[in-house]
C-alpha cells in the first residue's frame, strides 16, 4: 500500500466513524425527547456531549440567532429552554452530517476528475 492509498483509507475510515458518531448522538437525542417523560438530566448530560465534541454549533446558533441580552448558564435554564437547546443541537447534526456526506462526494467527484485531466481512464459502461 502506497503512503498516498494509506492516507485515503484513514480519510475515509474517519470520515465513517464521524458519520456514525453523530448518528449516535441523533439517535441518542431523539430517543430523549421521544420519552413520556424528560429526564432533564439526560438533556443538561447530552447538551454536554454535544457541546463537547461540537463546540462550533454555539457559536453558529449565535450567529443565526444573535443573543438578545445576557445569556444564561445551562445550570440555570428552564426545563423548556434546555429542551429548545436540544432540539437545536439535533438539527445543527443532521445538518452537518449531511454536509459532510456531500463535502465527501465532492471531493470524490474533484479527485475523479484530477484524474481523469491526468491521463487517467474513464469507465465508459
Amino acid at each position: 500500500m502506497t503512503e498516498k492509498e494509506a492516507i485515503e483509507l484513514f480519510e475515509k475510515a474517519k470520515f465513517l466513524y464521524e458519520q456514525a458518531d453523530m448518528e449516535r448522538d441523533i439517535e441518542n437525542v431523539r430517543h430523549i425527547l421521544l420519552q413520556n417523560f424528560i429526564n432533564m438530566n439526560h438533556v443538561i448530560e447530552q447538551i454536554g456531549v454535544i457541546n463537547n465534541k461540537h463546540p462550533e454549533n454555539v457559536t453558529i446558533f449565535n450567529i443565526i440567532f444573535p443573543p438578545q441580552g445576557n445569556s444564561i448558564p445551562l445550570t440555570l435554564a428552564s426545563d423548556k429552554e434546555r429542551i429548545s437547546d436540544l432540539i437545536w443541537k439535533l438539527s445543527y447534526l443532521q445538518a452537518k452530517k449531511k454536509g459532510k456526506t456531500f463535502e465527501e462526494f465532492c471531493k470524490a467527484m474533484r479527485n475523479i476528475s484530477q484524474e481523469n485531466q491526468n491521463g487517467g481512464t474513464m469507465y465508459h459502461g
